[in-house]
């Protein structure tokens, strides 16, 4: 896995140590120095590997155990031509229903971005929890500057997939290991931070949100997609996720300085049909809103 030499040149302004959120300076042999906090990053293949060292071994765990969860299920590693046409495409061993909504969820996005911004021009985007990198790539696309962010390095769910796309990415994306509750940005300096349905993941909610929230520059959007919410919290699936509950996260919203519009996506009677399903077994119903939020005081929603 790697990228192009010198791509870190352009992100010196806007990565920041996951410790003190402060500014890197080139390290010895290729790594990353936080001058404030004295820690040092290596960089694997040209990935910054920007994790707090007290979670490296539980993160590699969580990926392990990721890993061997997909493959019980049926999902099969994808080849890179299948892993290019996402979100537009159901690959064989993944569920219909979830490349489904994962499409709806994605063009609901891009109807945000175009109302409310922040247009290419108006500050990179933080993908949190990025997966195999399929929505950084068809923001690049767009014209976006991307950081692509994801805890796994695993090559076929994980980071390590993300290679497909660096060729036609032209530069604009970064690819970095980190942590979705000590995520590697510098305060005020991104355009966009989106939770990519991955906020359900964080142990500690309202710190997650705080840092991201913390992240955005003046007019930056904070947008949470595809997270399940219930009426109130549930368990998950038992891979430390959890549903959220409405008033649960509003409220940690509004902790962080938020200023939030929840939005209704459209899901089509295949959906409809699961959650009946689910309501008739007994299990627990929810929803993936779009949540879309600003810093309180800056601008509305």
């Amino acid at each position: 896995m790697s990228q192009a030499p010198g791509l870190l040149d352009s992100w010196w302004d806007a990565i920041g140590c996951p410790h003190c959120r402060g500014r890197f300076v080139p390290g010895a042999e290729g790594g990353l120095l936080c001058p404030r906090c004295e820690e040092r990053f290596e960089v694997c293949g040209s990935v910054p590997r920007l994790l707090p060292a007290t979670r490296v071994a539980a993160l590699a765990e969580w990926s392990r155990s990721y890993r061997e969860a997909r493959l019980r299920d049926g999902w099969q590693p994808l080849a890179p031509e299948q892993r290019c046409v996402l979100p537009f495409s159901s690959p064989p061993g993944c569920p219909v229903l979830y490349w489904q909504v994962r499409r709806q969820t994605y063009r609901a996005l891009l109807r945000v971005l175009t109302a409310w911004g922040p247009r290419p021009a108006g500050g990179a985007v933080a993908d949190l929890g990025a997966g195999v990198g399929w929505l950084s790539f068809r923001l690049v696309e767009r014209g976006y500057r991307v950081l692509a962010v994801e805890a796994s390095l695993d090559d076929a769910f994980g980071l390590g997939a993300a290679q497909a796309y660096l060729g036609p990415a032209a530069g604009r994306l970064l690819l970095a290991q980190g942590d979705l509750e000590h995520p590697p940005l510098q305060p005020s300096r991104w355009g966009a931070v989106l939770l990519n349905a991955s906020l359900h993941y964080a142990a500690d909610l309202q710190n997650t949100l705080y840092r991201a929230a913390e992240a955005l520059q003046p007019g930056g959007l904070l947008v949470v997609m595809d997270t399940p919410v219930a009426r109130r919290p549930v368990a998950g699936t038992g891979r430390g996720d959890r549903h959220l509950g409405y008033h649960e996260l509003e409220d940690a919203l509004a902790a962080a300085g938020l200023r939030t519009r929840w939005s209704r996506v459209f899901r089509g009677p295949r959906w409809w049909a699961h959650q009946a399903r689910a309501w008739l077994r007994g299990e627990p119903v929810f929803s993936f809103p779009l949540v879309v939020a600003r810093r309180e005081g800056i601008a509305d929603v």
